[in-house]
């Protein structure tokens, strides 16, 4: 976790009664294996090695991440109702993170393990005595033992009657109701305890609910932070506003992480939140009202925002309403200091409010801010007290500052509003301060207000008012890039577009779909996704937004055909670029030419002619087109010698397996198995090159990698191959595997799996159609060959020289620094796009 004080020794991840596990290591020394002792109390119990490789260590960068341990007890070993757990390193005695852990028995220290233990201790002492006196010790000790249990537990008894006393002295002193004084055995029948997990010292986060009154709130509010756990660490501090109600007892209903700060006289909501920030101890304090209930993934989204957006000052959560409906999904704020809570009353699924986007402000119901910055801007400030106009007023500071506000509508909350203050803005209650601080907040930024539109006016600009560029995104089906190239090139186009300045708006053109995740995905970095039903078609879209696109882009060919013509009737200003994604009729010319029937042949060169027609009427079509390769380039040139054709690559950030190649063995090759070329390079690899290779070789094994294997391929498994199909991580495999392989005898642009590859630092084994367009230097060129013997002796030849292999890694990953990163991909796309506007600042840096 962000901010753990036990990252530089290691952590305890699972500690039950059977198995302990986590990681360690050695940051001076992070070649070398920690042992990790386990301790009970002063016993210790074993010593592990912390060896084993974790994919996790090394995406968050920790060293090489060969750092995992687990060690398995016995049920029996743990009889003791409550054991003292220590998971150290044994070189220096140092704890790791959670470590200590207190082990408690369900059901005290007698379940039925225990009483097993005891029964058979027992039962072998009567099964050995053969006279009475023999027994006589057995019988003095559960004599002494039960005499110890009867005393501890008239001990305890005595103390329970003396707390049910102090409480009733509690009850007897606060305001006289009817139901005070049944409320200490109430709250057991109505509000069950909620536990929940213990926080480090320092969480990732706090999160900080000031109530006052409306306890039942309370108890849902925090039964759902219980239901929808994060996977990051968190604190719960409820802040009591001088309550009367079941609030004053909620210490015996909330336990765990949560603490209970009860204000002595009422502070209201700014003074509450400015002391519950006061005593926190996450990075990032989470400010909820207890009228909420979250919902999966709430915190976790937040705090992703951060890692993916700089200078990110505040974050809010997408309100939903108890009837459903949106409630809100950040905030306009108009001229006159109003506010609009934007998509009120739309349906949650609504996609102009489904993206990350800046916002005047996101409300104080579920509002997120560094711990160091709140500190810094002076917490809420008490000229709003005792509520309203507190978080707009806060959210206009920190953007004053140079830090940005965002929604993140990844993060869903609902928001049960009014429960709590009311509704009327007139009368005597809470609500009054809305227009008591109105005033208050429009004589303070009054002249940054001079701006904005008035009440009502475009929201739809409003809502994006730092948005200077738009783009349209076009391609056929929600991306997928963990199952094929094609989207991944898109996704990294995207992310270029918006480190450009641009708003990206995306659509599928083909179905029209909401895919989760990928759509959550592509939303929670900023991109709006167009869906149905609220987009019928791409050409409503292009006639309902007309003249609001300043650049549309058409991914693959189908797009560009079909939709370029309309693109120049609808958005007359609109730059249109085409991105081939590969040169369809390069590659049908090439697998034309493997056909060995003459007919079959023929026909296939007459399709390939055709495709060749209508993707060079495409890019006449379109005002700049976009390769992969400097082949096609060359080959659109020499057709087209007037056409803007322009070579821009997709950024691969570099992964470098951990294993060193010495301790690496076998070949791996992944591909999405829709793309016909992948099916029969596969079983070009099998029938020709592997049997050459096994003859060397008997035992290496083949891992075959990529979503919708078909059978045929998928029937290639054997004791020697592995046809896994669709896994979410090729990380674990790269780690095991010494090479790729990319045996591909026909196709077009550059290839995904080999960049993929060299991004690992593993060298790829490719032929010549693989390698086009990628900028080999001379040790990589040597790995390149159309022959089966000779692609067979490469990986022999490598699988024995495994320094060879640890240098053509190096020369992989200079490759990819050079040719394939964020940096090269930007310069590359802002010449197609055209440049950008001076003074303008990208969205997403």
């Amino acid at each position: 976790p962000k901010g753990s004080a036990s990252l530089h020794a290691g952590a305890v991840d699972v500690c039950n009664h059977t198995r302990i596990s986590g990681w360690a290591w050695d940051p001076e020394r992070p070649d070398e294996p920690v042992m990790v002792e386990v301790l009970d109390g002063d016993v210790l119990l074993a010593v592990v090695r912390a060896d084993s490789y974790r994919s996790d260590l090394t995406k968050r960068g920790s060293g090489l991440g060969r750092y995992g341990f687990s060690v398995s007890f016995p049920s029996t070993l743990f009889t003791q109702a409550v054991h003292r757990i220590r998971v150290r390193r044994q070189s220096d005695s140092c704890d790791l993170g959670g470590s200590p852990r207190v082990l408690e028995r369900e059901g005290g220290d007698l379940d039925e393990s225990v009483q097993s233990l005891l029964r058979s201790v027992v039962s072998d002492q009567m099964a050995r005595a053969n006279e009475p006196a023999v027994l006589d010790p057995v019988v003095r000790f559960l004599a002494d033992r039960l005499a110890e249990v009867a005393a501890r537990r008239a001990e305890l008894a005595q103390q329970v009657e003396a707390r049910r006393t102090e409480s009733q002295a509690l009850l007897e002193r606060l305001p006289a109701r009817d139901w005070v004084s049944g409320m200490a055995g109430a709250m057991g029948a109505c509000y069950p305890a909620l536990l929940l997990p213990e926080a480090p010292e320092v969480p990732t986060a706090s999160i900080i609910i000031p109530v006052h009154g409306k306890f039942s709130l309370t108890y849902a509010c925090i039964k759902s932070l219980l239901e929808h756990l994060p996977e990051a660490t968190f604190e719960v501090i409820v802040v009591d506003d001088a309550s009367s109600d079941e609030t004053l007892l909620a210490p015996l209903v909330f336990g765990g992480t949560v603490r209970v700060l009860r204000n002595e006289k009422n502070l209201g909501f700014v003074g509450s939140c400015n002391r519950g920030a006061a005593e926190a101890r996450g990075q990032y304090l989470l400010f909820l009202n207890n009228d909420t209930l979250v919902q999966d993934g709430w915190l976790d989204a937040l705090l992703q925002t951060y890692d993916a957006v700089p200078r990110l000052g505040i974050v809010g959560s997408r309100l939903i309403g108890g009837d459903g409906l949106l409630q809100e999904s950040g905030g306009i704020i108009w001229r006159l200091g109003d506010g609009w809570n934007y998509g009120r009353g739309a349906h949650v699924d609504d996609p102009r409010f489904n993206y990350l986007r800046d916002a005047d402000y996101v409300s104080g119901a579920a509002l997120m801010i560094p711990r160091e910055l709140f500190s810094q801007m002076g917490g809420f400030d008490a000229e709003f007290a005792p509520a309203y106009y507190e978080d707009t007023d806060l959210c206009f500071r920190v953007r004053a500052a140079g830090w940005r506000v965002m929604v993140q509508p990844a993060s869903a909350v609902v928001h049960l509003e009014g429960q709590t203050a009311g509704t009327s803005v007139t009368g005597t209650g809470m609500k009054r301060f809305q227009a008591i601080n109105h005033r208050k907040f429009l004589r303070r930024w009054k002249d940054t207000l001079a701006s904005h539109r008035f009440n009502g006016e475009q929201p739809e600009l409003e809502c994006e008012r730092t948005v200077s560029r738009r783009a349209l995104f076009i391609d056929e089906t929600t991306l997928t890039p963990d199952q094929d190239a094609g989207s991944n090139a898109a996704l990294q186009h995207i992310r270029s577009l918006q480190r450009l300045g641009y708003k990206v708006s995306f659509v599928p053109a083909d179905n029209l779909s909401r895919h989760p995740p990928y759509t959550r995905q592509l939303q929670s970095t900023g991109v709006e996704c167009l869906y149905a039903p609220f987009v019928p078609s791409v050409e409503d879209l292009l006639r309902s937004r007309a003249g609001q696109f300043d650049l549309v882009y058409l991914h693959r060919f189908s797009n560009a055909s079909r939709y370029a013509p309309l693109v120049r009737r609808h958005q007359p200003r609109a730059r249109i670029v085409y991105n081939v994604a590969d040169l369809h009729h390069l590659r049908m010319e090439r697998e034309a030419a493997l056909l060995t029937d003459p007919v079959q042949a023929a026909a296939a060169a007459a399709k390939a002619a055709e495709m060749r027609r209508g993707e060079l009427a495409a890019v006449q079509a379109v005002d700049a087109t976009l390769v992969h390769s400097a082949v096609e380039a060359d080959l659109l040139a020499q057709a087209l010698p007037e056409a803007p054709v322009h070579v821009v690559p997709w950024a691969y950030p570099l992964q470098p397996v951990a294993t060193p190649a010495a301790q690496r063995r076998g070949l791996v090759f992944v591909g999405g198995y829709r793309h016909v070329p992948n099916v029969d390079a596969v079983l070009w690899l099998v029938r020709e090159v592997m049997p050459l290779v096994w003859a060397e070789l008997p035992d290496l094994p083949l891992t075959l990698l990529g979503s919708h294997m078909p059978d045929s391929v998928r029937q290639l498994a054997s004791e020697r191959i592995e046809a896994i199909g669709y896994v979410p991580d090729t990380a674990p495999t790269y780690e095991r595997r010494l090479l790729s392989v990319a045996p591909l005898r026909y196709g077009a642009g550059v290839k995904g799996k080999v960049l993929e590859a060299f991004s690992r630092g593993v060298p790829c084994v490719m032929t010549s159609c693989a390698a086009e367009g990628v900028a080999l230097d001379e040790a990589l060129s040597g790995l390149v060959t159309d022959d089966p013997a000779a692609f067979a002796a490469l990986i022999v030849d490598l699988h024995r020289d495994p320094e060879r292999v640890e240098a053509l890694a190096r020369s992989c990953q200079a490759v990819v620094q050079a040719h394939y990163s964020a940096e090269v991909l930007d310069r590359a796309l802002r010449a197609a796009v055209a440049p950008a506007v001076p003074g303008d600042t990208p969205p997403f840096a």
